[in-house]
């Protein structure tokens, strides 16, 4: 959908403005006698008014109410007035006012009277409790007077905000309950808290996330429920969802799994984590994307999971076509597809083994004597300079030995058990197969179902070997992804779904840059979440969402700032903060988030998370 063009009136605050020019000559002056004037009469004329209107007007600022709760005293003043009826109610109010002046006003006396004004109030104690009914009405009257200049004399950015009322409480109340419940779906998108004056929700719609999503906060359990509530949301509506998780949060499966339950989407968990044991009744699955597509696509994703950092680095191209020749052999002479593909990789990688292969290529296959000739050549490179194809082949090795190495493999046929490098599928098809066990993003995409990578190692100090491979298939993973998405843009598909980073400060920067930017035309939009100040100010660059939590790093929380800042979205001023602070995260306290939205423009600039229960009994357990 078309977004809003914010205009000059939506972008710019309202201006103070003064009945009386502020560049009169002797402003200040004039005033002062306006106003003791004003006091002077009050005194003499006015007493209750006054005294109903500055206790009023106290009241106001101190309460911080809105000046709509000066209504209640004026309806009791109505109804007292016509209680004691309207000309009693004005003889009572203009008494004492007249004792004054006939005081005042007498013939021969005005001198000595005015040295000796006292006097005019003798027996107050009779005319001035009958001023009360309409004293309550005029008092009231002033006091709204005296709130709206100073409304009108403040800048819209110093305005303190005025404190919710019962009816804001209610709603507030009303909200919470019903998020706490599971209600995280709105008309167009998802639910995130309620705003922390009105007691509104705060959501964001579908049509805004298509820009990209930044969750980001020093707190990591409110960073992961805040990314959690939307992807709730789009669940329940069904949308696919492509989630990599790098926090090793161990309730984090079985979470979604309650969710999948409930909506009817089917969930596949790519293996469990280091450390960790595989939620009951949630079988892990297999990825092995090496096996379908064209040489170039697979060559590319084992090259991009590949760490090129280091000795071996000058060898990246004569890989990458090495592997496309590998692949292209691998599909003209097939081997036994129980062996996972990265295994028959790492074996050709050897150019006896690639040479003795190329004899099984059968003589009828139409590119038999380019691929003859494009094997020669490669063996013969590799036993020119065998450290060619060195660091590759090591770290395959190592990846395939790592505990997520072991989930690199085609799904078992005909299993409904334990399997020989784990748990195997639960069911099968009529073709002997368990899709749900193999995970392929494309199809999971069109399946409308949700895929999670569990990728992140338990323990504070995890194991060299596993964080490696972790780190190979975070790049895997994120270069399939790319993949995917291009591939259904070409065919015309949209997505319609979502890809969640749960950590995104621990992948390659341009890989979640690219997702991001091929978010909005794939229809796969990228819901990044980081605990990192860098990273979070990145992400505020590229993303049209921005859910900022606090941010315990000042110098990462201004960095942040001033990136959701150049994409045209200013906070509010904070008024704890004082007039010419604006709210950032380093204000925020815990469980509150602030909402920049760029386009269409929009800003809440403090709100507080509202954690929702997932439904049935995986959902018992887990902090966050």
């Amino acid at each position: 959908m078309p977004a809003r063009v914010a205009t000059g009136a939506d972008q710019m605050p309202r201006q103070a403005r003064y009945i009386v020019p502020r560049g009169l000559p002797r402003r200040g002056e004039f005033l002062a006698a306006c106003l003791v004037l004003l006091v002077v009469a009050h005194v003499l004329f006015a007493q209750l008014t006054l005294v109903v209107a500055v206790a009023f007007v106290l009241v106001t600022r101190v309460t911080r109410w809105r000046l709509s709760w000066l209504a209640a005293p004026a309806v009791i003043g109505l109804a007292w007035t016509a209680a004691v009826g309207p000309r009693a109610a004005a003889a009572g109010l203009a008494d004492g006012p007249a004792r004054v002046l006939r005081y005042l006003g007498a013939s021969g006396h005005q001198a000595a009277h005015v040295l000796h004004f006292t006097a005019a109030f003798t027996g107050i104690g009779g005319w001035l409790p009958r001023q009360l009914p309409l004293a309550i009405l005029t008092g009231t009257a002033e006091a709204a007077i005296i709130g709206w200049l100073s409304w009108l004399h403040t800048d819209e950015r110093n305005l303190t905000p005025a404190r919710p009322g019962l009816l804001a409480a209610a709603r507030r109340a009303a909200v919470k309950r019903a998020i706490r419940a599971g209600g995280v779906v709105t008309r167009d998108g998802g639910c995130l808290g309620i705003a922390e004056g009105s007691g509104a929700r705060v959501a964001v719609s579908w049509p805004e996330t298509a820009g990209g999503v930044a969750v980001c906060g020093s707190a990591g359990p409110d960073v992961l429920t805040a990314g959690f509530q939307l992807v709730h949301a789009a669940i329940r509506r069904r949308k696919p969802v492509l989630a990599v998780d790098l926090t090793a949060e161990e309730h984090l499966p079985a979470r979604l799994a309650a969710i999948c339950a409930a909506a009817g989407a089917p969930l596949q968990v790519f293996g469990p984590a280091p450390g960790r044991t595989a939620p009951a009744g949630i079988p892990p699955a297999c990825y092995e994307p090496f096996r379908q597509g064209d040489p170039a696509r697979r060559a590319a994703l084992v090259m991009a999971m590949v760490s090129w950092d280091g000795p071996g680095s000058q060898y990246r191209r004569s890989c990458l076509a090495y592997l496309q020749d590998v692949f292209e052999l691998i599909d003209a002479a097939p081997g036994d597809p129980r062996v996972p593909v990265l295994d028959e990789v790492i074996h050709l990688l050897n150019p006896t083994a690639m040479k003795a292969r190329m004899e099984h290529v059968p003589a009828a296959h139409p590119r038999r004597e380019a691929l003859a000739e494009r094997t020669r050549v490669s063996v013969t490179l590799l036993h020119a300079e065998p450290a060619t194809t060195a660091q590759l082949a090591r770290q395959l090795r190592e990846l395939r030995g790592s505990t997520f190495g072991r989930w690199l493999r085609p799904a078992a046929p005909n299993s409904t058990g334990p399997g020989p490098t784990g748990p195997g599928p639960t069911g099968r098809d009529p073709t002997g197969r368990d899709p749900a066990a193999e995970i392929d993003l494309r199809r999971a995409v069109t399946q409308r179902g949700v895929v999670l990578f569990r990728l992140g190692t338990a323990g504070a100090a995890p194991d060299a070997a596993d964080a490696a491979s972790s780190a190979m298939l975070t790049r895997l993973v994120g270069q399939d992804l790319l993949a995917a998405g291009a591939a259904l843009h070409r065919i015309g598909v949209d997505g319609d779904g979502i890809v969640w980073l749960t950590e995104c400060g621990l992948m390659p920067r341009d890989s979640v840059a690219d997702l991001i930017a091929q978010g909005r035309g794939t229809g796969l939009p990228v819901l990044a979440a980081t605990t990192s100040g860098p990273a979070a100010a990145q992400l505020a660059e590229l993303t049209n969402v921005v859910v900022m939590h606090r941010m315990a790093d000042a110098a990462a929380a201004r960095q942040l700032a001033a990136a959701a800042a150049d994409g045209g979205v200013t906070a509010p001023a904070d008024p704890a903060s004082g007039p010419d602070q604006a709210a950032g995260p380093d204000a925020l306290g815990d469980g509150e988030f602030l909402l920049a939205v760029k386009q269409p423009r929009r800003v809440v600039p403090r709100a507080r998370l509202v954690r929702t229960r997932i439904p049935g009994p995986r959902a018992r357990g887990g902090s966050w």
